[in-house]
């Protein structure tokens, strides 16, 4: 690519100013406010446009900065070739945006051109305006000023045949990167920090929840004691004697007379078991007797006859011991109830009518509020169960994140070493020296050694900051534009060489400008 001619209507200061370009060396050799940075700033805005007009403040904004000092048309004309063709680009420039217009023709014929939109700088480029002032464009005293960007990297990825466009890392990265700071606990707006605050208001809130299951288990009680009453003094019993029923068991000496009683009875029972065996045995024997011989029969008989009439009487007499021995049990007759005890059994049951409705409100006061916690338990474990999901969730991410970071440091490692040759063939034709000491970050951030250690360029004169980052900038420009090579605009980037630097500065030009079409602006003929 190359620039033709120029006219300027009104940019600034100039007004009615036209340039035709040569080819290689355009040396621009003018005093400090002939509008040296005004001429290269027109190059600029013609492709791009002004950038960044919301980002900055009034005083800032170029658009008002280069409003034209006397008047009329703001803006002008531009003739280039790129790609074997020729184009004519105009723009006129507003108040605002709003105002601006845009133009491209062929030079040849004048007809519009559709090949470029009027986002011509990032189409014919290939990056966005940030980077072309990083690359191509190197202002005054911004030479030390380097950094890559993601357009620039997206560009030398295009270089270097990669499919992947890295511009779309910058897109992922930062879906990536919102996605973190909305799920984030460590910002008041994340999501995790929000559930984590809930949960920890419901644990609190549940550690009521034994407090109130133990309230509900004692007004149940004293409800179900209180009805109890109430229907005993119903029955007609005074309030005492349910008490004494209720509280009535039997002491210590009735249990021990009643199981002597129990003793004694079987005791008793052994004896007359004795005996009904004796005469048994007795009957046996006579039996026996008798059918063993007949001369004794009558005697045998008669005794016989005695013992059996003994034994009877002797269980006979068992029997009547045994029910002496049992009291008759006699219905009780309930005790009619003086008025006295009618009154004081309608004041129990008037005052205990009031305890159950009390203990029934504050049974269903408890019940409610035992539901409303079991719910919020419920809930709880919901928000673990969301907690655990969105963690798990967060980590995936924040690895993915991890991952992509360290893809797009090994995708620049893959074309440091390119760079760094230019870097160090372009510092030998500026400097006299190696550059070997010189090294680049995985974010392409310039270092140098000194005493076995890498420093950041912060650490060294203006003068090598400025050498290191004109050479980075033609290094980065060289592997952007192997085969096409674009112009390269320099606004004085000697300004803080010493003499012997300078010399090589000169011949550090002319010899890029057998590559470059090289449009230099420099106010001191020394450094032309």
């Amino acid at each position: 690519m190359r620039l033709l001619t120029c006219h300027i209507e009104n940019f600034g200061k100039l007004s009615d100013f036209s340039y035709d370009f040569a080819d290689g060396y355009n040396a621009f050799v003018l005093p400090n406010g002939a509008g040296k940075s005004t001429f290269a700033a027109f190059i600029r805005v013609m492709f791009y446009g002004f950038a960044g007009e919301t980002k900055r403040t009034e005083l800032e904004k170029e658009r008002k900065r280069y409003q034209p000092w006397q008047g009329g048309t703001y803006g002008g004309q531009l003739t280039f070739t790129a790609d074997g063709k020729y184009y004519l680009l105009s723009r006129v420039f507003g108040k605002t945006a709003k105002g601006d217009s845009f133009r491209l023709q062929d030079a040849n014929t004048l007809l519009d051109s559709t090949d470029f939109t009027e986002q011509i700088g990032q189409e014919l480029f290939g990056i966005n305006a940030e980077s072309f002032m990083r690359t191509i464009y190197i202002g005054q005293a911004e030479c030390a000023a380097f950094a890559a960007t993601d357009s620039v990297s997206a560009k030398l990825g295009d270089q270097m045949e990669e499919t992947e466009d890295m511009a779309s890392y910058d897109v992922a990265n930062k879906k990536l990167a919102d996605a973190i700071n909305q799920m984030s606990d460590k910002r008041s707006t994340g999501k995790l920090a929000k559930l984590e605050r809930e949960a920890h208001v419901l644990a609190q809130e549940l550690r009521a929840k034994t407090v109130v299951q133990e309230a509900l288990d004692t007004v149940s009680s004293q409800l179900t004691a209180g009805k109890v009453r109430w229907n005993a003094c119903l029955a007609g019993k005074l309030p005492e004697e349910t008490e004494e029923k209720e509280a009535a068991s039997p002491s210590g000496q009735e249990l021990a007379d009643t199981l002597q009683q129990r003793r004694n009875e079987k005791n008793e029972q052994r004896k007359y078991k004795g005996i009904t065996g004796i005469v048994l045995g007795l009957l046996v024997i006579i039996y026996a007797l008798l059918a063993a011989g007949k001369g004794y029969r009558m005697l045998i008989l008669i005794c016989g006859g005695f013992s059996m009439i003994a034994g009877a009487c002797m269980l006979l007499g068992y029997a009547i011991g045994r029910k002496k021995r049992q009291p008759e049990s006699k219905p009780v007759q309930p005790k009619p109830l003086s008025e006295e005890q009618q009154k004081q059994r309608a004041s129990e049951m008037e005052t205990l009518s009031r305890q159950i409705l009390q203990y029934s409100r504050r049974l269903d006061e408890l019940e409610s509020e035992s539901d409303t916690l079991t719910e919020k338990e419920r809930k709880l474990q919901s928000l673990n169960e969301e907690l655990i999901t969105l963690r798990e969730k967060c980590d995936i991410i924040q690895k993915t994140k991890a991952f992509l970071t360290q893809a797009k440091e090994n995708y620049g490692a893959r074309y440091q070493k390119p760079v760094m040759d230019a870097f160090r063939r372009y510092y030998r034709m500026l400097s006299g020296e190696d550059g070997t000491a010189y090294g680049l970050t995985a974010t392409f951030e310039m270092e140098r050694q000194e005493q076995g250690m890498y420093r950041d360029m912060g650490y060294f004169s203006r003068g090598y900051q400025d050498m290191t980052g004109l050479c980075m900038r033609l290094a980065f420009a060289d592997a952007m534009y192997r085969e096409k090579k674009p112009f390269l605009i320099l606004e004085d980037p000697f300004v803080n060489l010493d003499e012997e630097k300078i010399e090589h500065g000169r011949a550090f030009v002319r010899e890029i400008a057998k590559e470059y079409q090289v449009i230099y602006f420099t106010c001191h003929e020394s450094r032309a």
